[in-house]
């Protein structure tokens, strides 16, 4: 995410870092100078879960919204009143589920 700073007001600057600045008297757009130097640098540092984070969202993005080939048949069934849900299967997968689980903590 980029934010672009458009102008800068030097009296409200002034006020926040407790700098007397001399300047464009608070012009937007205006240059800061004086006691300010002009050739600072400013780094940014980004963690590796923002840049895991930003990963993933950018796959999310990148993948295909719907899989219509799994999702058209049971749309269909759904709106037939066909479809069927196993709850034994469901429970069971469930169950299996978390047994796997439990195994990896242990």
């Amino acid at each position: 995410m980029v934010t672009k700073i458009k102008g800068s007001d030097v009296n409200r600057l002034g006020r926040i870092t407790g700098r007397r600045l001399s300047g464009a008297k608070g012009r937007a757009g205006s240059r800061i100078s004086g006691s300010v130097n002009a050739n600072r640098r400013d780094d940014v540092v980004v963690s590796p879960l923002s840049r895991t984070i930003n990963l993933a969202d950018e796959v999310a993005h990148a993948a295909p919204g719907i899989r219509e080939a799994i999702v058209a048949p049971i749309r269909e069934a759904i709106a037939n009143g066909e479809y069927k849900v196993d709850s034994v299967a469901v429970a069971d997968k469930i169950l299996r589920q978390v047994l796997m689980d439990r195994k990896k903590v242990m």
